[in-house]
């Protein structure tokens, strides 16, 4: 499966063969058949294996920090996550956020139960942080006319945006003090 998958990030589903899955994992194509009917059900199975919920952000964990601490952490883990996204893929070149948007869309297209499990991780992550700024406002560290589900859609939307922009923006690859200086901006909008 690990193999399949690989193949199945970087070439899509079209582009994968069950003999290069075979070639690659050192197995018959007659012993992958032997775990898996079909193709297709080897992609679900590696599908429903990736796709499987995995909880909130590691850098959600302790929404007990003070605000900005928190949030600083979340502009740190896009680090992480570009690490993470080039091992997944298998490779540190730009294309790797490509590779894994297009298996992203095309899982969740042919899937829509994996968009759904994205879904539900985006709305269990958006109400924690939703609590975090709603504590937040209660100790008066940030702003009390800010909405907190706003907020949180927004710090989310941007995160996200970054993580993609750190793999493409020539300004952030050159320039690894961006993330720190975007960060001073969004605190200075939120802050008493």
């Amino acid at each position: 499966m690990n193999t399949a998958f690989k193949l199945f990030i970087c070439k899509g589903y079209q582009g994968t063969s069950l003999n290069a899955i075979a070639k690659k994992s050192g197995l018959t194509k007659g012993g992958i058949y032997h775990y898996f009917d079909s193709k297709e059900n080897l992609y679900y199975q590696v599908l429903k294996d990736f796709f499987t919920p995995n909880g909130i952000p590691k850098w959600l964990e302790n929404i007990d920090l003070n605000i900005k601490d928190l949030i600083w952490k979340g502009f740190e883990s896009l680090k992480e996550k570009k690490k993470y996204i080039q091992d997944l893929v298998g490779s540190d070149t730009d294309d790797a956020i490509l590779h894994y948007y297009t298996f992203l869309y095309e899982a969740t297209r042919k899937y829509p139960e994996f968009q759904r499990a994205i879904d539900e991780s985006d709305k269990l992550k958006i109400g924690v942080l939703t609590a975090a700024f709603k504590q937040a406002q209660e100790r008066g560290e940030i702003r009390q006319d800010l909405d907190p589900e706003v907020l949180s859609f927004e710090l989310d939307a941007l995160l996200q945006q970054l993580s993609y922009l750190n793999f493409v923006n020539p300004g952030i690859k050159q320039n690894q003090n961006m993330f720190k200086r975007l960060f001073d901006n969004y605190w200075l909008r939120l802050k008493v």
